[in-house]
């Protein structure tokens, strides 16, 4: 049996930082009592986005009635606040039900709003259009502000939260790639990992992108953890080869190995051609391969890229007041 404890905690522990994170920031911002059916325009966005997304009082025909008068109105700062409320739904999508503050199981499905992945992408197309290198200074740049005692999106950045969005409700759809391309960070290279597995994408690219990220040592933690698991779940043979040739690495800790080593039993009977460079490498490290053991996904991959932009906002906040 692979060394699997080792792989869950650190994965998991990487995960549970994340949401608590989350958890955090909606406790401490979104804690008062809204009033919601006082609440109208920009006051009644950001109630949805952090409490109303849970509120089993308000359906999904209501809530999707809000964002559709949103992203109709002429005020940009409306519009804007309306696709920040939609990121936060998206990003309680991708919970999975146990770890939701509520038990209430609310679809939410935004995706099935007729016209809203082609409203979102024209809406990412013109801003890109505008700024095509957004993360460009964002060392200093702060993505969120408090309004409505809610931690929101500044209205000039709100739509750098649509790919999260798309990748959420549009999984798979080939008409969404580009964007999250687009929305790559070259410095955290686990923000476009996590929107391409989010959205399920297994293209050559994509891939051949994981392979990259999986041999950068001077990568986040966090985005060798999603490479490894995403040449698990889409399977290539340039993904089994390059996890085994990572597995054979000299410098491949016991922890690292027992990710590999799950990722790879994943692929089942097309490791034989590798058996024995397998029970080398895992003889040395004390670990053994499980032809049955599935590889292990990290848990809630999407609040990766969202809350960049929020942890962003809050340190550049704590820099200047020092």
């Amino acid at each position: 049996m692979c060394s699997k404890t080792q792989n869950v905690t650190e994965s998991d522990r990487i995960s549970s930082m994340m949401l608590c994170s989350l958890l955090l920031i909606l406790a401490l911002t979104g804690a008062t009592d809204d009033g919601s059916s006082n609440l109208e325009r920009i006051e009644l966005l950001d109630w949805i986005g952090h409490k109303g997304v849970e509120d089993p009082t308000w359906s999904d025909e209501r809530i999707f009635k809000a964002i559709q008068q949103g992203l109709s109105q002429s005020d940009s700062d409306v519009v804007n606040a309306t696709i920040g409320a939609m990121a936060w739904i998206a990003a309680y999508a991708d919970l999975n039900i146990e770890d939701r503050r509520s038990t209430q199981n609310i679809a939410r499905d935004i995706g099935s709003l007729p016209g809203i992945k082609e409203y979102l992408i024209d809406r990412w197309n013109e801003a890109y259009r505008e700024n095509s290198n957004p993360w460009i200074g964002s060392k200093t740049t702060k993505f969120v502000e408090i309004r409505n005692s809610k931690t929101v999106w500044k209205s000039e950045w709100a739509w750098l939260t649509i790919p999260a969005t798309l990748a959420t409700f549009f999984r798979g759809d080939p008409e969404i790639i580009e964007v999250l391309w687009q929305a790559h960070n070259p410095n955290h290279p686990e923000l476009l990992l996590s929107l391409l597995s989010v959205a399920q994408i297994e293209t050559d690219k994509a891939n051949e992108f994981r392979v990259q990220i999986l041999f950068n040592q001077n990568v986040n933690p966090f985005a060798t953890v999603l490479a490894i698991d995403s040449l698990g779940r889409f399977r290539s043979d340039e993904g089994l080869a390059a996890l085994i040739r990572r597995l054979g690495r000299k410098d491949t800790s016991s922890e690292l190995a027992s990710m590999l080593l799950s990722s790879i039993s994943a692929y089942g009977d097309e490791v034989k051609p590798y058996q024995n460079i397998l029970n080398t490498a895992t003889k040395e490290l004390g670990l053994d391969l499980s032809q049955e053991e599935p590889a292990e996904t990290p848990n809630h991959e999407l609040l990766a890229y969202l809350l960049f932009m929020v942890k962003n906002g809050y340190e550049n906040e704590e820099a200047l007041a020092d």
